[in-house]
């Protein structure tokens, strides 16, 4: 259920935000999105609207492309039920989610045979944020660095996300085609256990 739908009429603001490029539209590769403003507040001291003045900001800084501005319509408004490219879509977007959920549950099986890791709540977004139990002096961004150098595999360091002082995170995407990950997963899985085992 959405905030829009819990707020119904009541008058409180609400300011939602939306993007395909994090989610299956838009796979971290296409551009889009929106922002909704319901109930928005009164500025005190001044006789603007607060949407006149981000619907100004927004048009100095946004250039969308038409690729974006396609799937964010596509995102609102969907193949109506019935019509001729309605099955097609649902079987298509089904088909996306299914696999996005296959890849991330593969990853998190994986974390299951590391020391250490710890991954909680369920699948979202195309990530994955992984808790990490490091030696002595080691932090995430080492561990990245010589998780890159060593097998090749790209993460993020959680210190970019805002994690909560004294804790160690990743970020790991979950895109790369099941063979890939079925591939380099056990490389990775090898690293972290030694990785730990060094401390």
């Amino acid at each position: 259920m959405s905030f829009a739908r819990v707020l119904g009429e009541r008058d409180v603001p609400l300011f939602s935000l939306h993007s395909v490029s994090k989610g299956f539209y838009g796979e971290c590769g296409h551009r889009g999105g929106y922002l909704e403003v319901r109930n928005p507040p009164r500025l005190r001291g001044v006789d603007v609207d607060l949407c006149a003045i981000l619907y100004k900001q927004a048009s100095v800084s946004l250039c969308p492309n038409v690729l974006g501005q396609a799937l964010t319509y596509l995102m609102v408004d969907p193949p109506e039920k019935g019509s001729a490219p309605y099955d097609l879509f649902v079987a298509e977007r089904e088909g996306i989610l299914a696999d996005l959920h296959a890849k991330a549950t593969m990853i998190r099986e994986a974390f299951r045979e590391m020391r250490g890791v710890e991954c909680f709540g369920r699948v979202g977004a195309l990530y994955l944020f992984p808790r990490l139990a490091l030696p002595p002096g080691k932090n995430d961004f080492d561990y990245c660095m010589a998780l890159l150098e060593e097998t090749g595999l790209c993460t993020v360091n959680g210190t970019g996300f805002g994690q909560r002082e004294g804790t160690q995170h990743l970020r790991i995407a979950f895109l790369p085609p099941k063979e890939l990950l079925q591939e380099v997963l056990p490389a990775w899985v090898a690293f972290h256990n030694t990785y730990v085992g060094r401390g």
